[in-house]
């Protein structure tokens, strides 16, 4: 017997769990299917903590962040558990004059955000941890908060069943097939379950179930490593004592650097915004990289010497990038009832229970009350799908 649902949701990281979450409330039957356990550590949604900001050098994501942090506060008090870190602070550093820095004062003035522009030596004063080269500054934005990543993806899949979702972990897809205006997806064990819409939220793996219907977007993974250390005094690198950060250091350092204030006793996060191409996840290591802990230990050494300091814990995890790394939310150019979103390109967890939603429209409406344009497939030259409404 082929068990039939309203919506299938084929992916429980970040945006999955949340598509499920926001379907089963609006009262679809809904199965939300992952290939390995939930949150499990081989994807780009486990962890620790997340960045969520209104800094950005687009107006388009700080729309976004408007949108997505009165979402999460709504996901929290739903859930009954602290998901959600407030007002910890954050700083964008780099030189004035780069168009990181740039871009951002311009699209956080657009969007009336509140920041403060700090010389070298009031960032210093401010917090004393940060040790900046002489040509650098900081914009900083004090409802910068922190997530707490693994939490909230296992809130909305609690979440989702607690609306009557069926979610079935260890389960792969092995096709999809459009079937008129629905869908079939058989699973490797040769069940299959049929669906008016299917979403898709596979990251990395989301061409393996695309390029049999003749699509390809243009993805890269590559490899990220998390690092945490002991910095000491650690009182002085808890929330509230020491914001989050993002350093434009990439002409010297290769990548963008950014980190985040220890959370539950985490140590200081340090991380590279990248990492080297892999050719598909399946291949993807999960042994960390003793020299990418040694090198964000050099940048902490030059920039917050505190936390050059020793190594608690540091894991694999994987970015899927477009070229813009620019997200791609849309259906299927031919089978509009296949709606898909990847490549949020190491930026996307923050709007990932906005994301859900906004599949969920697709899905189901054929259209989104917020703004999508740019995140359409076909600014990469392939036929977009369905318009939003007006």
């Amino acid at each position: 017997m082929t068990s039939t649902y309203d919506l299938i949701v084929i992916g429980a990281g970040a945006h999955g769990s949340a598509a499920a979450y926001h379907a089963a409330k609006r009262g679809q039957r809904v199965a939300l299917l992952e290939q390995f356990a939930i949150d499990h550590q081989r994807g780009s949604s486990y962890g620790l903590s997340r960045i969520i900001r209104y800094s950005y050098d687009d107006v388009a994501y700080i729309r976004f962040a408007k949108a997505v942090y009165p979402m999460w506060m709504a996901l929290e008090a739903e859930a009954g558990e602290s998901l959600l870190i407030q007002n910890i602070g954050g700083v964008d550093i780099g030189r004035p004059d780069m168009g990181d820095m740039t871009r951002r004062v311009a699209a956080l003035d657009a969007e009336g955000i509140a920041y403060e522009m700090l010389s070298r030596e009031e960032l210093a004063h401010r917090f004393p941890q940060f040790r900046l080269d002489e040509d650098q500054v900081a914009i900083y934005q004090a409802e910068t908060g922190a997530l707490r990543a693994s939490a909230c993806v296992r809130a909305h899949v609690r979440l989702a069943q607690a609306h009557g979702a069926e979610v079935r972990e260890q389960t792969k897809v092995a096709s999809i097939q459009p079937t008129g205006d629905g869908v079939d997806v058989t699973l490797t064990g040769g069940e299959t379950l049929s669906a008016a819409r299917v979403i898709l939220a596979t990251n990395g793996w989301l061409n393996d179930l695309l390029r049999p219907l003749g699509l390809e977007l243009p993805l890269q993974t590559v490899h990220c490593q998390e690092n945490y250390f002991a910095a000491e005094p650690a009182a002085e690198f808890e929330v509230g004592r020491f914001p989050a950060f993002i350093a434009y250091v990439q002409d010297e350092w290769g990548l963008p650097t950014y980190g985040i204030p220890s959370v539950d006793g985490s140590g200081v996060k340090v991380a590279w915004h990248g990492g080297p191409p892999i050719t598909h996840p399946d291949a993807a290591s999960q042994q960390p990289n003793a020299a990418v802990s040694d090198r964000a230990r050099a940048f902490s050494r030059r920039y917050i010497p505190a936390a050059d300091a020793p190594l608690v814990y540091s894991r694999q995890c994987l970015y899927t990038l477009t070229p813009d790394e620019d997200f791609i939310l849309d259906a299927h150019p031919a089978h509009p009832q296949i709606v898909f979103a990847s490549a949020c390109s190491g930026h996307g967890f923050k709007f990932s229970t906005l994301i859900g939603s906004i599949l969920v429209d697709l899905a189901l409406d054929g259209g989104t009350p917020h703004g999508i344009d740019k995140f359409r497939l076909g600014r990469f030259g392939s036929s977009p799908g369905p318009q939003a409404p007006g």
